[in-house]
């Protein structure tokens, strides 16, 4: 008895090592893509037997980051170690997708074969009627009835002939081509696949008994990523803005991910999560002569600048089909994530897709905005008062006003205000135009001093249908100088702004109104000195 009872566990045990000792496959089940990088979730079944297990999970793809590698399997399992490791013994040949390019190579070349056997036969016949003519011409004793009947059945034939001799070099010639590109894909695959290592993970687990168990691994591949991008649709001045945000998803993990869910996170796993602690400093008198120290300062302000502009990480910026329902935004402590109501299925080629996140109507001011020192166009500009709502990051703008592209602007998430602005570029609706003053512009020497005034006059007229507001803003140059005078002379209305310069009007045009506004100011400087305005 107490030997068929061993022999019985023998036995057991060998038909479960057997069996946990199976290469298992594991399906990609969701993805939670960061800014940049990506977290991979894959699942599989496994079957357990009491006592000590060995796991092996194969196919895949290597190259994401081994020390991320979590796994979890059900409570009547304890995980005792977790291993990876590079299969380089992977079968290309015999891989699915160079198979069926092979197989169409060997079809184009038969078809080559049949197609040049085609032509060397149209180019034999044609020879033969040349040869033919030839001989017939030789034979002066032809009479002319019969040379006319011969002639013509030489220019019909011989016209089928170099016909289907041409059909025949254009075929030829498209599969070549075919050809051509069927061997460029086998060479780009075999440029990416060849020496390329396969992952195997290999898992011992203890088991409190025999089961099936659902075997959850998760990793981090630094080869994928998102970034935003908005599309502004705006009809009309008195509809709301229609602001559709979206993904642009890439990855090149070397796996297609095929109907997997997702989740868009704004996070970084990169980035370092411990909070930075403050050492004492300590303030030290610098010993140096004034040449050194001047040197020696500039360059510790120039690594200074350089460490700052090192430490700044600019965020990032094929179509694939808009997702429909709404997706789900999630706000966390310090991210948000975005999940798509539908799976997706992006490949492996590092190209960006678009994936449709939200669709906001979204309620703005409009205000039309000029810089005539700058540009002679009017500005529309769209005001977003109480923007966080909408769960916005920063990112590309491409504007369709009345469902016409008008360019591309930029959304600035990182703004602290409560108003968020974006410019919907200029409207050709709206003149404007800026003159010198001759009566203004002159010189007057005094004993001293000399004083030169600078005058303009803006015209802004509203050629649109409806009524319009407009800002308009003038520069007026800042003294550098205690002994440069700067004061403003006529600005019809306008507010100025001591601190900038800046002068500013806000007008209302009804439609074909036309404005104008003065814009003059004086310079004092010593009577030996000499500017440029």
């Amino acid at each position: 008895m107490k030997n068929f009872l061993f022999y019985a566990s023998a036995i057991m045990l060998f038909h479960g090592s057997t069996l946990a000792t199976n290469p298992i496959k594991s399906e990609i089940s969701g993805v939670t893509i960061f800014r940049s990088g990506a977290q991979i979730k894959r699942t599989a079944t496994v079957n357990l037997v009491i006592g000590m297990n060995d796991i092996q999970i194969t196919n895949l793809p290597s190259g994401f980051d081994e020390s991320s590698i979590q796994v979890s399997l059900g409570n009547e399992a304890e995980i005792s170690s977790v291993t990876y490791k590079n299969n380089f013994n992977v079968d290309n040949e015999n891989n699915p997708a160079i198979v069926a390019l092979k197989s169409n190579l060997k079809e184009l070349l038969v078809k080559l074969e049949n197609e040049q056997l085609i032509f060397d036969t149209w180019k034999e016949e044609e020879s033969l009627i040349l040869a033919n003519k030839k001989v017939s011409g030789d034979n002066s004793g032809l009479l002319n009835e019969q040379l006319v009947k011969t002639a013509e059945l030489y220019r019909t034939r011989l016209l089928e002939v170099k016909q289907n001799i041409l059909l025949s070099k254009r075929k030829i010639k498209d599969i070549n081509d075919e050809t051509e590109k069927v061997t460029r894909q086998m060479n780009e695959w075999h440029t990416k696949n060849t020496n390329q290592n396969s992952g195997e993970i290999y898992i011992v687990v203890y088991s409190k008994k025999n089961i099936a168990s659902k075997l959850n691994l998760n990793y981090i591949d630094y080869r994928a990523g998102w970034s935003t991008n908005f599309e502004l649709r705006l009809e009309s001045l008195l509809k709301p803005i229609n602001l559709i945000n979206k993904a642009k998803i890439f990855q090149s993990t070397g796996e297609d991910w095929k109907d997997v869910s997702v989740v868009l996170s704004t996070g970084n796993p990169q980035n370092n999560i411990l909070a930075p602690v403050i050492q004492p400093w300590f303030l030290q008198y610098l010993f140096y002569n004034t040449y050194a120290g001047q040197a020696a300062g500039g360059m510790m302000d120039k690594a200074m600048s350089q460490t700052r502009t090192a430490n700044v990480r600019p965020e990032e910026a094929p179509d694939r089909d808009g997702i429909e329902d709404q997706t789900a935004v999630h706000e966390n402590v310090t991210f948000l994530e975005f999940t798509l109501p539908n799976a997706v299925s992006i490949p492996s080629d590092n190209k960006g897709y678009d994936i449709k996140l939200q669709v906001n109507e979204v309620i703005a001011d409009f205000k039309y905005y000029a810089a005539p020192n700058m540009d002679n166009r009017a500005y529309l500009l769209a005001s977003i008062p109480e923007w966080h709502q909408y769960n916005l990051s920063s990112g590309d703008i491409k504007l369709y006003f009345e469902g016409t592209y008008i360019g591309t602007s930029y959304l600035d998430a990182s703004s602290v205000k409560d108003t968020l602005q974006v410019s919907l570029g200029p409207d050709i609706a709206i003149s404007i135009k800026k003159d010198k003053i001759k009566e203004y512009n002159k010189t007057k020497f005094f004993s001293n001093k000399k004083q030169i005034t600078a005058g303009w006059e803006i015209s802004i007229r509203n050629n649109k249908p409806s009524p319009i507001e407009i800002q308009v803003q003038e520069q007026m140059p800042l003294s550098t100088s205690s002994d440069m005078e700067i004061e403003a002379d006529e600005l019809s209305g306008g507010v100025l702004n001591k601190e900038t310069g800046i002068v500013e009007w806000n007008i209302k045009l009804k439609p074909g109104e036309q404005v104008k506004k003065k814009f003059v100011y004086i310079v004092k400087i010593p009577k030996d000195r000499s500017i440029s305005l």
